[in-house]
């Protein structure tokens, strides 16, 4: 025989504990408070410290390489020289091109001009809404009369410019240029000393932060800097070969300064969501008005357009798929956030700043939450999924990730580790009194629906399937349920699963049979097991070999044996069934066992 045990004390709410303490929740909003106004105040700190540590992460692998050969100090001055020369290099030919277009913007007037006019050709609400903006815009430009006007402002008078020093007109052209070229020399300085002193830091941060779990802080700044240093790599190589192609196929069509809008578009790319709308639309809008016809706007949509869907939905997945770990909400929302406090920097650093908290969050006891809500994995458990929507009554829902598991992992497998601990839960707050008998009702009905809808989507054997079916064993087996809803919903479940294994199963107690299956969830002790057999005796079961299933989580205490085999799983029950239906065949299925 095999033993039953006692359950486990599943988790439910403590005595006389009704939520978080006031306290607590105070302290909380406190605290996020203080952290907000912390990163919004102090912006002009944090936003170059920041900045300073993406780039070190992005030429981190390139000094790694170089220090193979030249050795640390020299790795770290090339690196960073190449990159002051490549982003140099870049910005000049930004500033060349743009130089050139803003020359050649005046001719394209009248090719503006002419598409409004095709426009209120076409009639409808296209022409109205045109002929709206262009009023609109000549109420704009109207000259203002003197009456009921405010006054232009007044120039200033030739004693105010007389009177200013040398050092003041020094200083009012200066001043727009100097502070972001002292801006970019201090990130490049702090950039340089950051990966010089790349090992001292991560050494100094582990002693702050370890608390003596070295073992713990050191994998949670692995975990960062490979998921960060991976997605940037990754990042910098895709947006480069998207601009180069980007900005190679609007040469080929004839697209003016096509550096601008490739370069426009690989940086645009780092920004998630908005940023590759935006590197679309602008030079489709220039198309519009520096073609006579919508040919080059086309093109030009076209091929920005189906580079993204390449870039994007195909060779990233292909090359990190989900490396950041992030859900695409919790991207969506750190956007947002991000660029509300910090502003367009805010929009470049928001997805590693959010991989940075998620890391945090799988590592650090304390900031789970972040884990919950940002990462891209399942927060519950399958069997807690299909409660949760069985309770929430969309059985639809529970139907589908039903489904959905059985197809990946085997109908065997969705009874056993699914279906099962569903009555499980179920059963635990129904001990409780959090469940009333009407819910109990509606996850049972559930739980049939669930294995009425896996049986039909697997009527149709896959012929990609190399398993085969098993064969038809014979044993007709009686499936009967204890004393609850949840009982009876159990042995539906186990009929569902002894059918997968070629038995025939029945729910009538008058058919003959060679075995009978007590299913019971959480029965609580061998004495009530031994009850419902006599009772269920008494009501008219065949008294053939019966085997019960007391389906409960593993690791329970141990209980005393029953006086009948006992299963705590669908595969040791079969088995126990199976080795019943041995003394076959008989003439008359109800004889003593």
């Amino acid at each position: 025989m095999l033993p039953i045990s006692q359950p486990p004390p599943l988790a439910g709410p403590t005595p006389g504990r009704t939520g978080l303490p006031l306290q607590s929740i105070a302290a909380g909003l406190l605290a996020a408070a203080i952290l907000v106004g912390f990163l919004y105040f102090g912006r002009d700190v944090l936003i170059p410290i920041a900045l300073t540590t993406l780039i070190s992460f992005a030429l981190g692998p390139l000094v790694s390489w170089l220090r193979r050969f030249v050795g640390l100090k020299p790795a770290v001055g090339l690196s960073v020289l190449l990159a002051v020369v490549v982003a140099g290099g870049l910005a000049f030919l930004v500033a060349w091109q743009i130089t050139d277009l803003a020359a050649n913007l005046p001719k394209y007037r009248s090719n503006l001009h002419q598409k409004i006019e095709d426009l209120r050709g076409g009639g409808g609400l296209v022409a109205d809404a045109i002929s709206g903006v262009r009023e609109l815009a000549s109420e704009l430009t109207r000259p203002q009369g003197p009456a009921g006007t405010q006054p232009p402002a007044p120039r200033p008078a030739p004693s105010d410019i007389e009177g200013a020093t040398a050092l003041d007109i020094v200083a009012a052209f200066l001043l727009p240029v100097l502070v972001p070229l002292l801006l970019t020399g201090l990130i490049i300085i702090l950039v340089a000393f950051m990966l010089l002193e790349r090992e001292p830091l991560r050494d100094r941060l582990i002693h702050l932060v370890s608390r003596g779990d070295i073992s713990r802080t050191t994998e949670a700044i692995n975990d960062a800097v490979t998921r960060l240093s991976r997605y940037l790599a990754t990042q910098v190589l895709i947006n480069i070969g998207f601009g180069t192609i980007v900005a190679a196929g609007l040469w080929a069509i004839g697209m003016p300064n096509p550096l601008v809008w490739g370069l426009l578009g690989g940086v645009l790319r780092f920004v998630p969501f908005a940023g590759p709308a935006i590197g679309a639309l602008v030079p489709t809008l220039l198309a519009i008005a520096v073609s006579p016809g919508w040919t080059l706007p086309l093109l030009t949509l076209g091929l920005i357009v189906v580079c993204e869907v390449i870039a994007g939905h195909i060779i990233e997945p292909l090359l990190y798929g989900s490396s950041t770990g992030m859900s695409p909400l919790a991207v969506l929302i750190s956007t947002i956030t991000w660029a509300a406090l910090w502003g367009p920097i805010g929009l470049l650093l928001a997805m590693p700043l959010t991989v940075c908290l998620v890391v945090m969050g799988r590592h650090v006891p304390q900031l789970a939450f972040l884990g919950i809500l940002l990462a891209d994995e399942p927060t519950l458990p399958s069997e807690a999924q299909v409660y949760h929507r069985l309770l929430a009554r969309s059985p639809l829902d529970a139907v589908e990730i039903a489904v959905e598991y059985a197809r990946d992992n085997g109908a065997p497998a969705l009874y056993d580790k699914v279906l099962l601990p569903v009555l499980m839960l179920a059963e635990t707050d129904r001990r409780r009194a959090a469940l009333d008998v009407e819910r109990q009702q509606q996850v049972a009905e559930g739980i049939e629906e669930i294995i009425a809808a896996v049986e039909d989507d697997h009527a149709e054997p896959d012929p990609d399937d190399a398993q085969p079916s098993p064969p038809a064993s014979g044993v007709r087996v009686l499936c009967v349920g204890g004393r609850s809803d949840l009982d009876h919903a159990a042995a539906a479940v186990v009929a569902a699963a002894l059918r997968q294994r070629g038995m025939v199963t029945t729910e009538d107690h008058a058919e003959p049979v060679d075995a009978v299956a007590l299913c019971m969830v959480l029965p609580g002790s061998a004495t009530v097991i031994n009850h419902l057999v006599r009772r269920l005796r008494t009501r008219g079961v065949p008294d053939v070999p019966m085997a019960i299933g007391a389906f409960a989580p593993e690791g329970g205490t141990p209980m005393a044996q029953s006086s009948y085999p006992v299963a705590r799983t669908i595969g040791a029950l079969a088995d126990l069934i199976a080795a019943a239906g041995d003394g076959r065949p008989r003439s008359n299925h109800q004889t003593a066992q």
